[in-house]
């Protein structure tokens, strides 16, 4: 979601999602105990860890830029960037 997709999906939520599906699919796989799916489940489970990092980088910034002035949404001018130069 931003000016250009107003429609568009936060990052922060659609990080998320995708860590749900892919926590998903380490379930489908989770009592395999062969090395090719122990390896994919060891493989998601970080994918994961990679997610929740950049969520977690998306919500400080987020701090950061509630801390200059309220969100105005993807509508509204923009907290940062819109500098005239």
């Amino acid at each position: 979601m931003g000016s250009e997709n107003h429609n568009g999906w936060k990052l922060e939520e659609l990080l998320a999602q995708v860590k749900q599906e892919v926590s998903e699919k380490i379930n489908k796989i989770i009592n395999d105990p062969s090395p090719q799916a122990q390896l994919v489940v060891r493989n998601n489970l970080a994918i994961i860890e990679h997610l929740g990092a950049a969520e977690a980088l998306q919500r400080s910034s987020y701090i950061v830029l509630d801390a200059m002035k309220a969100n105005e949404g993807p509508a509204g001018t923009p907290r940062i960037g819109n500098e005239k130069g």
